[in-house]
């Protein structure tokens, strides 16, 4: 079994509602499909747990706040303990990713909303157009990999992992190499290298999930090389 390359575990909670989760070490990675008239019962747990729609829409209710999400446009945040659950009140069905973790502790101090909004920005590596999330202890980038488009062998020192939408996508993480497509996801511990290449004619979407942000990691690693400056030059 690949550690980078998790293999799926399906588990059907009734008629309407059907699982697929990948365990990342401590992180799970869960694809959720709801029937059209679905119930996921308020219910809490002891992870921290976010999500986004893939595709479909579903009213979200958590702790009592509900909201009709979209795909790819916001996502929702349940910390530890608070109430959660959806239901499908439209003719299709949604199919939902989440994440669920524990979070001892945050990086920030920043308390996040319930629903956050994407906002676009471009990534700084490839230079590709994209839309993010950033919250106090996740970020998610959406991101479109054109035709022939590479994504450069990097290091990330967060968490990080990723699902396609659409089409093939080849990714490699240390010397593991598969070629994903929907229903797959790869997994890059901190630290670990990772890209890939899209060798199609259509863009590929990749929706990537990192714990924590980068932009918490680049604020620490900044303020780290100014102490360390600031050291070094002391007299």
């Amino acid at each position: 079994m690949s550690k980078f390359f998790p293999t799926p575990k399906t588990t059907k909670i009734n008629s309407d509602v059907e699982l697929i989760a990948y365990e990342c070490q401590d992180t799970l990675f869960q694809l959720v499909y709801l029937a059209p008239g679905a119930t996921f019962a308020l219910h809490e747990h002891l992870e921290s747990q976010m999500g986004m729609i893939i595709s479909g829409r579903l009213e979200m209710n958590v702790n009592g706040t509900k909201e009709i999400i979209e795909p790819l446009q916001q996502a929702y945040i349940a910390n530890a303990y608070v109430p959660h659950g959806s239901v499908n009140i439209f003719p299709e069905t949604a199919i939902v990713f989440d994440i669920k973790r524990i979070v001892t502790s945050l990086p920030s101090e920043k308390t996040d909303e319930v629903f956050l909004k994407v906002s676009p920005k471009k990534d700084e590596i490839t230079g590709f157009s994209c839309q993010s999330i950033v919250a106090s202890w996740f970020e998610i980038v959406i991101t479109e990999i054109p035709p022939r488009g590479i994504i450069p062998m990097q290091q990330s020192a967060s968490e990080q992992m990723g699902i396609i939408l659409n089409g093939q996508l080849m990714m490699s993480v240390e010397d593991e190499h598969q070629e994903l497509e929907y229903g797959s996801i790869y997994y890059a511990p901190p630290d670990v290298f990772y890209g890939g290449y899209n060798s199609s004619d259509e863009a590929v979407s990749l929706v990537e999930i990192l714990i924590p942000p980068r932009s918490h990691l680049s604020y620490q690693k900044a303020s780290f090389n100014e102490i360390t400056a600031r050291s070094l030059t002391a007299s």
